[in-house]
């Protein structure tokens, strides 16, 4: 069986800025403002390039949040290269930040939000152990249709309790399938 390339790891800083914004800017269908790029610069902990022979081929950006009195982590970028994908690059990347979260043991799940027409993201999220927990009409503004996923991971499944997605979210997809 033939080995998968593997990627190594590097810390988005300054000096590497700009190819985060050129991985960001080629994967992901939203713009994001200078301030947003800077901003990620204080996520260091949950925020990692992958490099594939020096190459920078793709980036995953995380936040912790507090979400009902619990840590919470939030991918807020995830993205490979059209080149470099099939590689298995993805997987490698997402698997260096639950490492990462997972040496905080507080943090107990992570979600992202995720556009309804990515199948090709749903079906790999759902590889990795991610649920559809919520249906959001209306999030995105440049987007068209403009309603997403939330996705989530819990991190200790045998702990910690299904997270429903509910009915109301599946009536509200369902309502908008149909339009």
């Amino acid at each position: 069986m033939e080995q998968k390339p593997k990627l190594t790891f590097g810390d988005i800083n300054f000096k590497n800025l700009e190819q985060f914004k050129v991985i960001t800017q080629k994967t992901l269908p939203v713009t994001y403002s200078e301030n947003f790029y800077y901003k990620i610069l204080t996520y260091t902990d949950f925020s990692a390039l992958g490099y594939y022979n020096d190459i920078a081929v793709g980036a995953i950006t995380a936040r912790i949040e507090d979400k009902d009195g619990k840590k919470t982590a939030y991918i807020m970028t995830f993205g490979v290269l059209d080149a470099y994908r099939r590689f298995g690059f993805g997987t490698q990347l997402l698997n260096e930040l639950i490492n990462r979260i997972r040496s905080h043991q507080e943090i107990r799940t992570i979600y992202l939000h995720m556009w309804v027409s990515n199948e090709i993201g749903f079906q790999f999220y759902c590889k990795h152990g991610f649920e559809k927990t919520t249906y959001k009409k209306n999030y995105y503004t440049d987007i068209d249709p403009p309603h997403c996923y939330i996705l989530t991971k819990r991190l200790y499944p045998d702990v910690d309790p299904p997270i429903p997605y509910t009915e109301e979210d599946a009536e509200k997809e369902q309502e908008i399938a149909q339009q």
